[in-house]
C-alpha cells in the first residue's frame, strides 16, 4: 500500500494511533488492567456520590481539554481548527473554574438529556424495521414507548427533585465505570472462552428483559411521580396577601395590611392575619406577617398580649405558619385557648421572610427579636383587638431563641412596651452549642445535614463573611440550598434526608470551622445570654433529642449565679415536643408563673 504524504491530509481524515500505541489500544492485557482500574473506580464512587459528581465534572473538562490538544495537532489544515480548540479550552477552564455553578447545572442537563432519549425513543418506536415483524416487532415498539414515557416522565423528577437528581446522576456514572470496567475485562479475556451456540434464545432472552424492564421502569417512575403529587399537594402556597409591592416604611411596627385569618381559631375569638414593618439585623427595613386572636367578648380594655414566637418550621418563604390553617391551635400555640379565656390578645410572627420575600433571621438573634417586639408594636394598631402595651413574650426552640432576644433588646429597641415576662422554652439559646452537636467532628447524620442547611443558608445570606464555596464542597453548595427550600412539615424534606443519607461514606458535605473564623464568630454573638431585665421561665423536657438539655441547666446556672430572676423547670421524660403537647404540665407551670408575677413576685428557684 502506498504511504500517505502527511501534506494531503484534509479536514475530514481523522488521526489514528499508530506504532506502539495502536498495541496498547488493542492489547488484552492493557484492556484488562484498564477494566480493573474502570470497575474498582466506580465501585469505591457508588457510595460517594459527591466524589462521583467531582469527577464526572473533572473528568470531562479534562476530557474536553485534551480533545482540544488533539484538534490542534492531529488536523492541521481543517478550516475551523482552531476556532473548535479554543471553544473546547474554554469550556474546560470554564468547567473547571466555575465548577459548583457546572454542579448546579447537573440536575437541568440530566433532565435536558432525559427528554432527548424520549424523544428519540418516541421516534425509533414510530419506525418500522423491516427485519423485525408480527409479536416480536409488537415487543419491540412497546418497550421503546414505555422507555420513551419513562425518560420523560424521569426527567420531571430530575427538575423536580435536583438534589436526589444529582445523586442519581452519580450513581449512573460510577455504574456506568463499572460496566466499562467489565466490558474491558470480557473483552481483553474474551479469547479464552470461543463463542457457543444458542445466540438465537439469547436474543429471545433480552427481548424479553427488555420489554419487562421497560414496564417496570416506567412503573417505579410513575409511583415516583404520584408521590411528587402528592407531597407537593401539602405543601403551603403563599398568595398574594404577602407581596407589598410599595417602599416599606422607615418606621417599624407599622400595619401594612390586615385581612381574617381563615384557619382554626379558639372558641370565642377572633383571627386576623397582618402584615408589618419591621427591621432586620443590620437596621434595613424588612416585612413581616403575623397570625392575631383577640376574644370576642367585650371584657378588659385594653388587653394583654401574648407574644408567641414559633419554633424551627423551615427557613423558606412557604414555611411561615400562618400559610397554614393550624397557626392559632393549640398544636402551634400551647395555652393559646386560656390565654383567649384570660381576656389576652396573642400575635404570633411568622418572622420577616417566611410568608413574605426576603432574608430570614434564623438563629439571628436580632432580626428575630426586633420581629417579635414590632409584631407587639403592630397588634397595638388593630382597633378591635383592643390591645395594650403590655405583653408577655413565650417561645418554644428556635421561637425561645427569639424571646430571649426580645427581652434582650427590648429596652433599646422598643423602650414605650412593657414585658411582663419572657419564657424560653427548650430554648435553642446558644448556636454555637448546636451547632457543634449537629455538624462538629463525628456528628454527621443525614438529618444533621439538613437541619445545618437551615441555619447556614440564612448566615450567608445575612453576614458578607459567610459564603457557600467555603463551607460547602464544591459539588453540594446546589444541594444545601435544595435542603434549605423545603419545609419540616413537608414531605418533601424526606427527600432531604434520603439524599442526605447517601453522604455517609462521603467527603463531609459541609466545611464548618466552629472554632475560629467567620462561621464561629457570627454563631458566639448570636448567643442568648438570658440579660433580661423582667422575670424569666425556663422550661425544658429531659429528654429533648434536639435541644441538649444541658444548654438550659448551663443557662439557669448563669444567671443564678450573679443573681438574676429566674424560674427554671425540667421535665422528666419529655421530649422536645411532648414538652409543649396538651396535658404536658409545663403549661400549669407556665401560667401559675405568670400569675405571680401578675401579683407582684419576682418568681426564682435558683437557691433550690
Amino acid at each position: 500500500m502506498p504511504q500517505v504524504n502527511s501534506s494531503s491530509v484534509t479536514g475530514r481524515e481523522r488521526w489514528q494511533p499508530v506504532g506502539w500505541l495502536s498495541h496498547l489500544r488493542t492489547s488484552p492485557i492493557v484492556q484488562a488492567i484498564g477494566g480493573v482500574i474502570s470497575l474498582a473506580a466506580g465501585a469505591l464512587l457508588i457510595v460517594r456520590p459527591l466524589s462521583a459528581l467531582l469527577t464526572l465534572i473533572v473528568g470531562i473538562a479534562v476530557l474536553c481539554g485534551l480533545s482540544g490538544v488533539r484538534m490542534a495537532l492531529s488536523v492541521p489544515r481543517h478550516p475551523l481548527r482552531w476556532i473548535y480548540t479554543l471553544g473546547l479550552a474554554a469550556l474546560s477552564y470554564g468547567m473547571l473554574a466555575f465548577l459548583p455553578a457546572v454542579a448546579r447545572l447537573v440536575p437541568l442537563i440530566g433532565a435536558v438529556f432525559l427528554v432527548a432519549c424520549g424523544v428519540r425513543l418516541a421516534y425509533r418506536a414510530t419506525r418500522r424495521d423491516p427485519q423485525v415483524s408480527g409479536v416480536r416487532a409488537a415487543m419491540v415498539r412497546g418497550s421503546r414507548v414505555a422507555y420513551s414515557l419513562t425518560s420523560i416522565l424521569a426527567a420531571w423528577l430530575f427538575w423536580t427533585w435536583p438534589d436526589a437528581a444529582s445523586v442519581v446522576v452519580a450513581a449512573m456514572f460510577s455504574l456506568t465505570l463499572m460496566y466499562i470496567g467489565i466490558a474491558l475485562l470480557a473483552k481483553g479475556v474474551r479469547h479464552h472462552f470461543p463463542a457457543g451456540r444458542g445466540s438465537r434464545r439469547r436474543t429471545q432472552a433480552t427481548l424479553i428483559v427488555q420489554v419487562v424492564g421497560s414496564a417496570l421502569a416506567l412503573a417505579l417512575v410513575s409511583s415516583a411521580i404520584f408521590g411528587t403529587v402528592r407531597i407537593q399537594s401539602d405543601s403551603a402556597a403563599v398568595d398574594e396577601f404577602y407581596t407589598w409591592e410599595q417602599d416599606i416604611p422607615e418606621t417599624p411596627g407599622r400595619v401594612l395590611r390586615v385581612e381574617d385569618y381563615e384557619g382554626t381559631a379558639p372558641e370565642g375569638s377572633h383571627a386576623l392575619r397582618i402584615l408589618y414593618s419591621t427591621t432586620r439585623s443590620d437596621g434595613s427595613p424588612a416585612l413581616a406577617s403575623a397570625v392575631i386572636a383577640y376574644p370576642t367578648d367585650d371584657g378588659r380594655d385594653p388587653r394583654t398580649v401574648l407574644a408567641w414566637q414559633h419554633g424551627t418550621t423551615g427557613v423558606a418563604q412557604a414555611c411561615g405558619p400562618s400559610l397554614r390553617p393550624d397557626a392559632l391551635t393549640e398544636l402551634a400555640i400551647p395555652g393559646i385557648s386560656q390565654a383567649i379565656s384570660r381576656g389576652w390578645v396573642v400575635v404570633a410572627t411568622d418572622y420577616p421572610g417566611q410568608g413574605t420575600p426576603g432574608r430570614y433571621p434564623y438563629l439571628i438573634g436580632e432580626g428575630e427579636g426586633r420581629a417579635t417586639l414590632d409584631a407587639i408594636r403592630a397588634v397595638g394598631q388593630i382597633p378591635e383587638a383592643k390591645a395594650s402595651r403590655s405583653a408577655w413574650v413565650w417561645g418554644h426552640s428556635q421561637g425561645g431563641h427569639a424571646t430571649l432576644w426580645a427581652g434582650q433588646i427590648a429596652q433599646r429597641y422598643a423602650p414605650e412596651l412593657e414585658l411582663l415576662g419572657v419564657a424560653a422554652l427548650s430554648a435553642a439559646s446558644d448556636p454555637l452549642v448546636l451547632a457543634e452537636k449537629i455538624a462538629g467532628p463525628g456528628a454527621h447524620s443525614a438529618i444533621g445535614d439538613v437541619v445545618t442547611s437551615f441555619v447556614l443558608v440564612p448566615y450567608v445570606d445575612e453576614y458578607s463573611d459567610i459564603t457557600l464555596a467555603a463551607t460547602v464542597h464544591p459539588v453540594g453548595q446546589g444541594i444545601v440550598e435544595t435542603f434549605a427550600s423545603r419545609c419540616v412539615s413537608d414531605g418533601s424534606l424526606l427527600v432531604s434526608a434520603l439524599t442526605a443519607m447517601t453522604f455517609g461514606l462521603d467527603a463531609p458535605l459541609y466545611r464548618l470551622d466552629l472554632h475560629q473564623g467567620p462561621v464561629h464568630s457570627r454563631l458566639s454573638e448570636n448567643i442568648a445570654d438570658g440579660m433580661v431585665p423582667m422575670p424569666l421561665f425556663l422550661g425544658q423536657g429531659t429528654d429533648d433529642e434536639t435541644i441538649p438539655i444541658k444548654m438550659q441547666r448551663d443557662l439557669s446556672n448563669q444567671l443564678c449565679t450573679i443573681g438574676r430572676t429566674v424560674e427554671t423547670h425540667e421535665y422528666p421524660g419529655k421530649t422536645h415536643m411532648s414538652v409543649i403537647e396538651q396535658g404536658s404540665p409545663l403549661i400549669g407551670d407556665l401560667y401559675t408563673w405568670a400569675d405571680a408575677v401578675y401579683s407582684g413576685a419576682t418568681p426564682t428557684n435558683c437557691d433550690t
